[in-house]
């Protein structure tokens, strides 16, 4: 009997074209266009470079939304770098500006999270919503009402208001992007790596300047000299926000793997952030990396507990040994210095004295509501013409003299609800090899950041909201709550 051979139909189905090649090519000609704008610059009329970097800007746009939609895990990549890059205001390489990168990342990440649910309506009801941003809404409705009631300059009042009230809104479109522990855990290694892409960027702007011609100039004063050019050098705090969250990610990831190339690798990078920590002398710097250890100390356990003594046992050594470093910490306790930069550390001492004067005087004047979000740096200035800034270098002082004790209410019960989220995850991450040690960099990185607030205004930095989805995932995969 002869034997029949039925065609297989399925096989001959074809799948649908991939768009990852179109995303590609939308990149490169965008990257082209960029290239193109660049060298246009000065050869041409000012319109035609601009007109080149907009269409560079459109190319790549498109590429990574479309991109995006396929490999969702990209656009948190993407936005961690901008935020990264966001902390460098003074950033000009090839002249091309990274302040609003972030923004611009993350509003794509929304337009991205709204096309994938018309595409899919039942993605609505697995949106997850993080209690840290339902907890800080009612601050964010204080802001805006604030700024609106009481704003001396429309214009500056929604300037200010933005990051309080879109920063909740970016942090939950990107917990929609992450949908396990590991995904977690990489993006939080993936975050300690992106860190350095600032040193990096500045370290070859200085090279292509001739600015270093060796190794040895590079540790003599290397360090200085890439902060100066890869940061906004009159506000070093932008650089301690980034480190108080590398740092330990960096430490428990090298006690953590068992490469010694890798660990070798991970304690240097260590070692050049903290050289540039120490190059910027920035007082609120060694206190809050200091709490992050200290934090440390409390919240871990075994190994990472002995790390966190080794280090605090090594900073305070150095803080001794080394006279500018320890001149500039004792002058927060009224002892004044005797090093060649002491006229400079007093001054900046005493203009936070009268910054923080002003704030108690205005909230003296304005106890229940303050004097409006965004207020205080035009009310400074009817103290003295030399009070030029438009904060007063406090986040809890500056609430309480812009929005009074409700505005200060409403903050700590935030950070009341935040704290008690992130203990709660620490304790599910107990025992968690895989996810336990970068939990409780980011939780002591956290701790360190509510110490800084002591020292500058946090309100309007975007990192830790880009990094708070991924504190909400670092915990096993069975058991990620929101």
């Amino acid at each position: 009997m002869k034997r029949v051979v039925v065609p297989e139909f399925t096989s001959l189905h074809v799948s649908p074209p991939s768009p990852i090649p179109v995303g590609v090519l939308f990149i490169l000609l965008g990257l082209c266009g960029f290239l193109a704008g660049l060298l246009a610059r000065e050869t041409l009329d000012p319109y035609t470079p601009r007109l080149l970097l907009a269409i560079g800007a459109i190319g790549l746009g498109m590429g990574l939304f479309i991109l995006g939609m396929v490999k969702t895990g990209l656009i948190v990549h993407l936005c961690l770098i901008g935020s990264i890059l966001d902390q460098w205001e003074g950033l000009d390489f090839i002249g091309i500006p990274f302040l609003t990168l972030s923004k611009i990342l993350i509003l794509m990440a929304g337009c991205i999270l709204i096309v994938r649910a018309w595409m899919r309506p039942s993605i609505g009801s697995e949106l997850k919503y993080p209690t840290p941003v339902i907890a800080h809404i009612p601050f964010s409705l204080v802001c805006l009402v604030s700024a609106l009631a009481f704003g001396y300059s429309l214009t500056n009042s929604v300037r200010w208001v933005i990051a309080p009230v879109t920063l909740p809104i970016f942090a939950f479109i990107l917990t929609q992007f992450i949908t396990s522990g590991r995904q977690a855990v990489r993006l939080t290694q993936a975050f300690a790596i992106y860190s350095f892409f600032p040193i990096a960027v500045a370290s070859a702007e200085i090279l292509s300047h001739r600015r270093i011609g060796g190794s040895i100039e590079i540790l003599t004063y290397g360090a200085a000299d890439i902060f100066r050019v890869a940061g906004n050098f009159d506000n070093p705090n932008d650089f301690v926000v980034l480190i108080l969250f590398s740092i330990p990610i960096l430490l428990l990831w090298a006690l953590r793997t068992t490469s010694l190339t890798a660990r070798i690798a991970l304690i240097g990078g260590v070692l050049l952030q903290g050289m540039i920590l120490l190059k910027t002398y920035s007082r609120s710097g060694y206190l809050s990396l200091g709490c992050v250890f200290v934090a440390m100390l409390f919240l871990g356990r075994g190994r990472s507990r002995r790390l966190a003594l080794a280090v605090c046992l090594l900073g305070a050594i150095a803080a001794i040994s080394l006279p500018d470093v320890r001149e500039r910490i004792l002058s927060l306790v009224g002892i004044r210095p005797s090093a060649s930069g002491a006229s400079q550390a007093l001054a900046s001492l005493n203009y936070r004295k009268m910054l923080l004067a002003v704030g108690w005087n205005e909230f003296l004047e304005h106890p229940f509501l303050g004097t409006g979000f965004g207020n205080i740096g035009f009310e400074a200035k009817k103290y003295s013409s030399l009070l030029y800034q438009s904060s007063i270098e406090n986040t809890y002082l500056e609430i309480l003299a812009e929005m009074g004790i409700v505005g200060l209410t409403f903050y700590l019960g935030f950070v009341c609800v935040f704290a008690k989220v992130l203990l709660s995850g620490l304790r599910e991450s107990r025992g968690e090899p895989l996810v336990e040690p970068y939990y409780l960099a980011l939780a002591c990185g956290y701790c360190g950041l509510a110490v800084n607030g002591l020292f500058d205004t946090n309100l309007v930095d975007n990192l830790p909201w880009v990094l708070l989805p991924l504190l909400l995932h670092l915990r096993p995969d069975e058991t990620v709550e929101t």
